[in-house]
């Protein structure tokens, strides 16, 4: 076992922590005190040196500490670092969750792939963490039974950097185009890491004579993901080398706006019901009213709004097109009427 304290490390590694406690408390406005956090750990640079950063920071923030590590079974070396997982969590006395996923038949794999591997993996992993968040209690080694529970995950400023190129490649649009969230309340989902540049884990490692899993499939240009990391994001960084920390301030401004509009939203969204007054639109600026029809449209079930429907809607309303209804993703519907705007369900 790896001894860790604050104390113990070098200056480098220890500034390290400290930035990412600080990251926690004052940019994310995230308190772990008597939380219970699950580290999704791969075995990967980002994962093992999250791991070991939040060994010595919880004498400090005083939150307990589990393990939990999901095999999609798509590589033969996989079940190894499921037990290493495993082992990692037993060397540190810290509860460990593992699941193995049914081996996928080579002849599936192909139309897998064509499906969509990453989110059908996206979709395994958010189950396994739902199950985990669901379970009564955690097993000895975790006293407060009674505690927030919440998944963290080793994602980082370079995952940010591709995340932001990937919806901008989608057609995301403001402030989404700023990234994924630190804090996810709703799922309970936590990024300790995500201002943090990837060379400044895989540094910290080697200062600790750690080594990592490297994952071949992050070599396989068929997924979107790693054509921008291989690919997208180089040329970026050689046009602006200062690129990750633009994208750091880009993933800032984002959440400052994010919660203006999440401010006004919730004063001029209807309390219950499905129809948004005329009156409350009139004193709302186009801008919020478009946030206002993507919010309740996404709240009613699964489908993606388009810009140009939210577009053709407001236009409706605008023009007093009473009776005129315009059609969503999902087979949702919004119809325009001298009272309002009446949401359908799909």
């Amino acid at each position: 076992m790896l001894p860790l304290t604050l104390q113990s490390l070098d200056p480098n590694s220890a500034r390290l922590c400290l930035s990412i406690e600080k990251f926690l408390l004052e940019e994310s406005d995230f308190s772990p005190q008597g939380k219970e956090l699950i580290l999704a750990y791969s075995g990967g640079a980002d994962s093992k040196a999250l791991f070991f950063i939040l060994l010595a920071l919880r004498p400090r923030l005083r939150f307990t500490l589990a393990l939990a590590h999901l095999d999609h079974a798509f590589r033969a070396s996989s079940a190894e670092e499921l037990e290493a997982a495993r082992l990692l969590a037993e060397e540190y006395a810290l509860p460990f969750y593992g699941k193995r996923l049914d081996a996928p038949a080579p002849a599936n794999l192909k139309s897998a792939r064509k499906m969509g591997l990453e989110e059908a993996g996206r979709l395994a992993r958010q189950q396994f963490f739902t199950e985990i968040r669901n379970l009564p209690g955690l097993r000895a080694g975790i006293p407060q039974s009674g505690a927030e529970r919440w998944i963290v995950t080793g994602h980082q400023l370079n995952d940010l950097a591709e995340d932001i190129l990937m919806r901008l490649l989608r057609g995301g649009g403001w402030p989404a185009l700023g990234g994924m969230r630190a804090v996810d309340a709703k799922n309970h989902l936590l990024r300790p890491l995500l201002l943090t540049p990837r060379k400044k884990l895989e540094d910290f490692l080697l200062n600790l004579k750690q080594d990592w899993l490297r994952d071949p499939m992050n070599d396989d240009q068929t997924f979107l993901r790693n054509r921008v990391r291989a690919k997208i994001l180089p040329l970026f960084l050689q046009e602006n080398p200062a690129f990750l920390k633009t994208c750091a301030e880009l993933w800032r401004l984002a959440r400052l706006d994010q919660t203006l509009f999440e401010q006004d939203l919730r004063l001029a969204l209807p309390v219950g019901g499905k129809l948004m007054s005329d009156a409350a639109l009139r004193t709302m600026p186009k801008a919020l009213r478009l946030r206002a029809y993507k919010q309740l449209l996404e709240q009613s079930g699964p489908g993606q709004p388009l810009l140009r429907n939210l577009l053709a809607l407001d236009k409706a309303w605008e023009k007093r097109r009473y009776g005129a209804t315009t059609q969503f993703p999902g087979r949702k519907t919004v119809q325009v009427s001298p009272q309002g705007l009446l949401f359908g369900e799909p």
